[in-house]
């Protein structure tokens, strides 16, 4: 595809920016290709200073019809929604009448974060607009199928995390998060709308103290992505490290990887077992063990490699 049909291709586009690098890379990605687009930032969640050199917008999240009006002036046709968006509710969404009439059924009633991600994209496809993921954009932020390394996990491992996968898909039926943290055959921490980083923080309970875990993150099932897709990076593997964590176990082609040079996960990552990635973090913590990213682990003390 020549760079003329991209420009062409990605003309006409809203960016909704959250919180987190993923909006700005976007902008700065899309500016190399001389699109014409715009930002519209959430207040509480980005910055609109961010995005100066940017044609950007500052709104706060219940100001829909405000959004609708700056879109329409600006010709838009596309929007992508980048970031993290806290679930707000009526109070502190303060919304304007078309907003509240929009969102109140499903918000008040107290719907799955699923179910309101739909209405959202409705809503604006109702409009007029097309609502766009980010594999329309770029690729580059995806974990890639294939094996890296060279060590073997053990079969009986493999058992282990096939049955785990399985039995966290499953959870994910339930629309309550994406995140897992297990051993053996148990789930034993799940995640909720703290998010992946909290969950890890509860390794911290003495009860958890002397197991080996897994982490598994897959998105969930009949999951919108263009919307919602599961996202790792370095502030996440700087908290697995601090723990007595196994292996990672991700979806391929379907998990945003952030700071891909920082984590390289194409280092440690060296199974492609069933659409997921597995991390063997004894690996890991060979390669890692003198990176600057990680100089105040103290890597002596990740001894327990053994479920």
């Amino acid at each position: 595809m020549s760079t003329k049909t991209k420009i062409i291709m990605f003309d006409n586009i809203a960016i909704i920016a959250g919180s987190g690098k993923l909006p700005f890379k976007i902008a700065s990605h899309l500016k190399k290709l001389n699109a014409k687009f715009i930002i519209l930032a959430i207040k509480g969640f980005s910055e609109i200073k961010l995005y100066k050199n940017f044609k950007a917008y500052s709104l706060r999240m219940g100001q829909g019809l405000k959004a609708v009006r700056i879109l329409k002036e600006n010709k838009i046709k596309k929007i992508i929604f980048l970031g993290a968006l806290d679930r707000p509710n009526l109070v502190d969404l303060k919304p304007d009448l078309w907003t509240l009439f929009k969102v109140f059924k499903f918000i008040f009633f107290k719907k799955t974060d699923d179910v309101i991600l739909r209405n959202v994209v409705s809503i604006f496809e109702n409009e007029g607009f097309k609502v766009i993921g980010l594999s329309y954009i770029t690729n580059n932020y995806f974990l890639n199928k294939g094996i890296y390394g060279t060590n073997k996990i053990p079969k009986n491992d493999l058992e282990i995390i096939n049955n785990l996968v399985k039995k966290t898909i499953q959870w994910t039926t339930k629309d309550l998060g994406q995140s897992v943290i297990t051993s053996k055959n148990k789930i034993l921490l799940k995640e909720d709308r703290r998010g992946t980083n909290n969950l890890i923080k509860k390794l911290n309970n003495n009860k958890f103290s002397k197991i080996s875990y897994i982490f598994i993150k897959v998105k969930k099932v009949n999951q919108d992505t263009r919307m919602d897709l599961p996202t790792f990076g370095l502030d996440t593997l700087k908290c697995l490290v601090k723990t007595n964590i196994k292996y990672i176990v991700l979806n391929a082609d379907s998990t945003i990887i952030m700071d891909k040079k920082k984590t390289r996960l194409s280092q440690v990552i060296h199974y492609h077992f069933e659409n997921c990635k597995f991390c063997d973090f004894r690996k890991f913590r060979q390669n890692f063990r003198k990176s600057n990213f990680f100089k105040n682990v103290d890597f002596q003390k990740q001894n327990r490699w053994k479920f």
